[in-house]
């Protein structure tokens, strides 16, 4: 037998020695990828200006303080605006892994598991400057038409609503576009968005925000029940945002869409 020559052995110890490198090069990607994988969460929040947007920067100030505490957290969130109640229902069929800009209720927390409030919400009546109401206690609002959103939960307890007349529409700006047309007499809503909806109207400055906040609700995160992770991801959220608070960055945030807690 014709013995093998140095070059014919260096051949095939460089080829064992490639074989072993492309098995551990391809090792390393799958531990990689599937590391990849199981930090990437899918959020979604439904339009709601200035908290879910596409209007402004990064999807608005629900969205960017969301993916900040998240990333901050280890995972890797990929946004995607839904439309409401669509991003509600979707979150807790396991659709998405985070809903963010939604409020606890008694019903959803059967569904849900949510965070602790990250932003305060000021639930405020507006009305028209040409039919201005004041409000003092809810016998005022007897025999008015106001309007809401469909599905919103503007408190956890059910409303009395006897006596008045109660719209429902898909959105604030759909409100205060009726308000203005003489439709309705009163539209409830959140301050913030309130006041940004009424700025994007030629006519809004016909309009009018009666300052005392009806209720102030909490602005959170929640993630479905089924969600082998649901405590964890909701735990570590709010660890990020109490760090982003003490660091500073938290308001940071606010200050970009000129808003103050």
């Amino acid at each position: 037998m014709k013995p093998h020559t140095i070059s014919e052995i260096s051949k095939h110890h460089l080829t064992c020695h490639n074989n072993a490198m492309n098995r551990l090069f391809l090792l390393l990607l799958i531990v990689l990828s599937a590391t990849t994988s199981a930090s990437e969460l899918k959020i979604t929040g439904s339009t709601w200006p200035p908290y879910v947007t596409q209007q402004l920067y990064k999807n608005g100030v629900a969205v960017v303080l969301t993916e900040e505490a998240l990333i901050r957290a280890g995972y890797k969130p990929i946004t995607t605006i839904e439309s409401w109640p669509e991003s509600l229902e979707a979150t807790a069929d396991g659709i998405y892994d985070v809903i963010t800009g939604v409020w606890l209720t008694d019903e959803r927390a059967e569904q849900l598991e949510f965070s602790e409030p990250f932003i305060n919400n000021y639930i405020v009546f507006v009305t028209r400057d040409d039919n201005y109401i004041e409000f003092n206690e809810r016998d005022d609002l007897k025999g008015l038409r106001i309007g809401v959103v469909k599905d919103y939960a503007y408190r956890n307890e059910p409303y009395d609503t006897t006596g008045i007349n109660i719209s429902a529409a898909g959105s604030a700006r759909e409100n205060i576009q009726h308000l203005l047309a003489g439709e309705l007499d009163l539209v409830l809503a959140d301050s913030r968005v309130a006041l940004f909806e009424i700025d994007q109207l030629i006519a809004g400055k016909q309009l009018s925000i009666i300052r005392k906040p009806l209720v102030t609700r909490g602005l959170r995160i929640a993630v479905a029940k089924t969600h082998p992770d649901a405590k964890k991801i909701v735990a570590d959220f709010d660890a990020s945002i109490a760090a982003m608070k003490l660091d500073g960055s938290y308001n940071a945030i606010l200050a970009t869409f000129r808003i103050t807690e």
